[in-house]
This record gives structure tokens, C-alpha cells and sequence, in this order.
């Protein structure tokens, strides 16, 4: 096994990834990558990072004007991926560099939406034939809302067999927990509308051959662009994001 700490945390990267753990390969792989340019190196011995080398890093990360929430979740994984090696007995230490690290999360604006807004938003007139794809993003983002808010890779991971009588029934991708809907009126108009022959999805957001994680992620930044253009549009304009459904 590698003791360079950078082909290690690639090695982890790929694990994550076949372990359909795409969200925490992506974040490890950012991880590897921003401590590879702030240390200028290909190269990195697990008894090389030390405090400072931790407190410098960090440094860094703020100096870039990231935000709290974020530095200290790339912090997180850094100190996950040490700890995991030390647990594989890559190295021995007679002290851990993580020890002191202390992570409190910066509590962040609520992003509701009032009442009005939401009406607003499903009174919105898009035409269609012009901007088929807003009204889409328009839909996808309501179909959210009034499923109690299913995140945005759940929504287009649905399938047939999601739907179990009056109930849209599945799993979360990040947590694994078993979620039931009840369908509404509204949303079974969106389900009928958005229902294609032969497609294994609910909604036209992946399509078959191209629904791995890469695809996901393209289709997720332009589902946050259109957003971004609708909330612009109305009357108090706000910022729309998949999460601001949640």
C-alpha cells in the first residue's frame, strides 16, 4: 500500500465511488486536489502532516473566502481520510495532528420561502413553446415543494416502482432512509404530465445510458441556473435553489 498521502486519498476516492458513494468521492477528490496546490506537491508522507501543516492549510482555505461551513467540511475529510489510513496501520504516530481541530458549524440563513412566493411561483406563466425547459425546471421545482420536499437527486432517480398506490415511495440516496409520500391531486398531474413511454424514470431529468453521477451533476447545475432566472422573474425577487424546495 501507498504511503504517498495523495495516491491514498485517490485509492479512497475510488472506493467511495464504488461503493456508490458519490456526494463523499466528489468531496474527497476536492480535498486531494486543493491540498496538492497548496503544498505545491505531488508528494506527501502521512508523518508529514503535522499541526502546522493543518492550521496552514486551513489558513489557506479562509484566505480564498470560503465559507466557514465549507472549510470545515473539507477539514472533516481531510482528517477522515488520515484517520482511515491510520486505522489500515499505513504509519504509526505517536500523536494525532487532528487532535485539537475543533469544527463548529456557522449556523446559515433560513432559505423558506414565504407563502406568496410559493403561490406566486404556481401561478407563474412560462410558454412553453419558448422556454420548454423553464417551465420544466418550473414543474420539477413545485413537484418538489409538494412532495414534502424530496431533494433533487432522489426526484430524479424516481421510477415506476417508486409509486405504491396513492404513495411515492423510496429511499434516500445520502442517508438511506425509507421516505412515504402521499400523492396530491397537483403532483399526479405533474407525474401524468411528465410520463414518457419506455422511460425507467418519472421525470425527464436523466435518461437511460447517461444517468451515472456525472450526468446527475450537469443536470443539477442547469436545474440551479433556470432557478436562478425564475426567482428573478418574480415580483420580490429571491433566490432559488433545488435546496430552497426542501
Amino acid at each position: 500500500m501507498t504511503q504517498n498521502v495523495f495516491d491514498y486519498m485517490t485509492i479512497l476516492v475510488g472506493r467511495k465511488r464504488a461503493a456508490g458513494r458519490d456526494s463523499t468521492a466528489d468531496l474527497y477528490r476536492v480535498v486531494r486536489n486543493r491540498l496538492s496546490f497548496f503544498l505545491k506537491s505531488k508528494k506527501l508522507h502521512f508523518n508529514g502532516i503535522t499541526v502546522e501543516l493543518i492550521d496552514g492549510f486551513a489558513a489557506t482555505l479562509r484566505t480564498e473566502g470560503l465559507a466557514v461551513n465549507t472549510v470545515n467540511s473539507y477539514l472533516s475529510s481531510f482528517r477522515a481520510m488520515y484517520h482511515a489510513a491510520l486505522r489500515e496501520e499505513m504509519f504509526e504516530t505517536a500523536r494525532d495532528p487532528f487532535a485539537r481541530l475543533c469544527l463548529r458549524r456557522e449556523e446559515t440563513a433560513k432559505r423558506a420561502l414565504p407563502t406568496e412566493t410559493i403561490s406566486e411561483l404556481m401561478e407563474m406563466k412560462v410558454k412553453v413553446e419558448e422556454e420548454p425547459a423553464m417551465q420544466e425546471t418550473l414543474d420539477l421545482f413545485l413537484f418538489s415543494y409538494l412532495a414534502c420536499g424530496i431533494p433533487f437527486i432522489d426526484l430524479a432517480y424516481l421510477k415506476e416502482k417508486n409509486i405504491v398506490g396513492d404513495e411515492i415511495v423510496y429511499h434516500r440516496h445520502k442517508t438511506g432512509t425509507l421516505v412515504r409520500v402521499g400523492i396530491t391531486e397537483a403532483m399526479r398531474l405533474l407525474l401524468n404530465r411528465y410520463a414518457r413511454e419506455g422511460s425507467r424514470y418519472l421525470f425527464p431529468i436523466l435518461r437511460e445510458g447517461k444517468d451515472g453521477h456525472e450526468a446527475y451533476k450537469a443536470a443539477l447545475h442547469t436545474y440551479n441556473t433556470m432557478l436562478k432566472e425564475i426567482g428573478e422573474r418574480l415580483a420580490f425577487p429571491s433566490k432559488l435553489t433545488s435546496y430552497v424546495a426542501r
